[in-house]
């Protein structure tokens, strides 16, 4: 941050300080633990915060060397270091901002992370891009403020210039006043962007929170650009990352595939099984953290929702709850009897291969569900093999009477008992049949050979995509300064200069994004080309009596032996006590804890792994909705 800021010293070379800040940016979210990236660390963590938090301290330090040594110029010096460090600090964090939101992330790849996770991750760090940005825009403009009154604000923030001789003199190109013109647009979209993502919106408008977010984002990121170039190249590792994703995830996508569906419930909120057979197994990527996209055309032609998913035998299962606009109304068309059609992105979740090896200490899982929060945890269970990295797995699960009798049917948890302890809390007085526990084999969990796999060696190490990554970087900001240096030539007029000096170098580097992503998705299919001739090439040595080790394990499931596997599976009437259960848990050693269910139900889970933490137990706490 120290080079980025001193950007106009001389003899520095003005790529040296945003290109060295892409590089620490992109090494050091690769090289952090992986758990400070988690949800239930975020909100604390000093790290993720430490840019922020540091740069407004450097602020009030600043001012006060200079109320000390520059009593008369404390005002407007203080004025300008706060904008410009501010301006930097909002430029970092919209780097590392950007970095998240792709699906199939560099950082969910290295780290073992699922999309919540970067969700998460995403939302703090852009409530830090909007602070630094209005900090940023409310320093400069006091400054023009104290130096000239509302004139020179005009004059600094408006592409206008009031006493010139003509048009198109150069005395009349308010240069500054462009590019100031550029951030205070930016800074305004970024309100509106702030405001639209907010959890009100976002629950209960959320075709407002998804239309608005994608066209301010848009023009965010342009107008940033515009009104700072090294921005775009802070910008260059998520903005490829993300071409690469939808690239990728246009591909995999299925427009349209039909879906059966089963009516579980149609008191209160309707509740139904959607099932398809899929053209991807997900057996890459790690059982309970695997989920789609669905889009239902006749309900919104752009809208995709995230959906966890459940793979049995060779069908895939969503459990889908009518609780917002659009789910309900794919609900009321799949309970009219019409044929469902759906398009189906995914699957997406944790790759196995990266996901947390065998634990140092022995840990307990302990899984809390509620309503169909089981989704994800019927999908783990029912894949665990007979070797996993816990001592011990329970599932806990509150649900109301009616949701219960739907599900009861659809779900084997008489199977699921044999690999967890299984305790169901009925939450509603509504009398209930327990009977449907003697289930016939083929629901949804039954017993069946786990076939996750990882694909370790299938995919390009890493390193090489933050080679190409760095590179690309290098080649964009080269390219763009030796055009600015050329074309100042050129410019004949004040359009002239915008397009010329601002329009071309973002076009430069919008191409630069373009060819590095593809070179990001040409290279995994040379890779796993070559794995597929070595793979041939390792058969035909086994069949002349070779042998070469097992690489099928799937490293984080197995090492261990689960113990009390078909202990019990207990059904009873009553709310849940959450603070009793998992100190009581904790109690027993360390404890891997997973909540997936209500947001009322994830904060008091959040709250009581906060407290046992501080009283001196060892809990990890994973909450798998993240209020996507």
């Amino acid at each position: 941050m120290a080079l980025f800021a001193c950007q106009s010293l001389e003899g520095l070379p003005a790529e040296l300080p945003t290109l060295t800040l892409v590089f620490c940016l992109v090494l050091s979210l690769v090289l952090v633990p992986g758990t400070v990236l988690t949800v239930s660390s975020l909100q604390w963590n000093f790290l993720l915060h430490s840019v922020g938090i540091i740069t407004l301290a450097a602020c009030i330090v600043k001012t006060f060397l200079l109320k000390v040594m520059k009593p008369n110029l404390v005002l407007k010096e203080s004025l300008v270091f706060t904008g410009i460090v501010t301006g930097r600090a909002a430029a970092i964090y919209l780097g590392m901002m950007l970095l998240g939101i792709s699906r199939r992330s560099i950082v969910s790849d290295w780290h073992g992370l699922d999309y919540p996770n970067l969700i998460a991750f995403h939302r703090v760090v852009g409530w830090w891009v909007l602070a630094m940005s209005i900090l940023h825009s409310l320093a400069f403009g006091f400054y023009y403020l104290q130096k000239g009154g509302w004139f020179e604000v005009w004059q600094a923030c408006l592409p206008v210039a009031v006493s010139c001789r003509g048009p198109e003199e150069r005395d009349c190109w308010n240069i500054l006043g462009l590019v100031n013109g550029f951030g205070v647009v930016a800074t305004a979209v970024s309100i509106l962007l702030g405001i639209f993502s907010q959890q009100l919106v976002r629950r209960g408008f959320y075709n407002l929170f998804y239309f608005t977010h994608l066209v301010s984002s848009f023009l965010f990121m342009l107008f940033c650009a515009l009104h700072d170039f090294s921005m775009v190249i802070l910008m260059f590792p998520g903005l490829v990352l993300y071409v690469r994703d939808r690239s990728t995830g246009l591909r995999s996508r299925d427009e349209s595939t039909e879906v059966t569906v089963r009516i579980l419930c149609s008191e209160m909120s309707p509740l139904v099984l959607l099932s398809w057979k899929p053209s991807a197994s997900g057996s890459h990527l790690l059982p309970g953290t695997r989920w789609v996209y669905l889009r239902e055309k006749t309900i919104s032609g752009l809208q995709w929702h995230p959906y966890s998913i459940i793979f049995h035998g060779d069908r895939a299962y969503i459990l889908l709850k009518g609780v917002g606009d659009w789910s309900r109304s794919l609900c009321n068309l799949a309970t009219s009897g019409d044929t469902v059609r759906l398009g189906i992105e995914g699957p997406y979740g944790k790759p196995i291969c990266n996901s947390t090896g065998t634990l140092q200490e022995e840990r307990a899982l302990l899984l809390l569900a509620g309503g169909v929060g089981i989704s994800p945890f019927i999908d783990l269970i029912a894949a665990l093999p007979d070797q996993g990295r816990w001592q011990r797995v329970k599932l806990v699960w509150a649900v109301r009477g009616e949701e219960y009798r739907g599900l009861v049917n659809a779900i084997d948890f008489q199977s699921l008992s044999q690999r967890a302890q299984i305790s169901i809390f009925i939450t509603s007085p509504l009398a209930v049949s327990e009977a449907g526990f003697h289930l016939n084999e083929g629901r949804i969990g039954s017993a069946r050979q786990c076939e996750i796999r990882s694909e370790e060696g299938h995919r390009p190490d890493g390193r090489w995509n933050l080679a190409l990554i760095i590179g690309g970087a290098v080649a964009a900001d080269f390219l763009a300064h030796s055009w600015a240096t050329r074309a100042v030539y050129l410019v004949r007029s004040f359009m002239a200069w915008a397009l010329l000096m601002r329009v071309v170098p973002i076009l430069l580097v919008a191409t630069a994004v373009l060819l590095i992503s593809m070179a990001l998705m040409v290279i995994p299919r040379c890779v796993r080309y070559l794995c597929s001739v070595r793979y041939l090439y390792q058969t035909q040595l086994l069949d002349q009596g070779h042998s070469f080790p097992d690489r099928g394990r799937v490293e984080g499931l197995a090492g261990r032996e689960i113990s009390g596997l078909g202990q019990s599976l207990s059904v009873q009437h009553g709310k849940l006590d959450l603070h009793s259960l998992v100190e009581a848990e904790a109690q027993l050693g360390p404890v891997e804890l997973k909540a997936c269910g209500p947001e009322r139900m994830l904060s008091a889970v959040t709250s009581t792994a906060r407290l046992l933490n501080s009283r001196g137990h060892e809990i990890a706490l994973e909450n798998l909705e993240a209020e996507l």
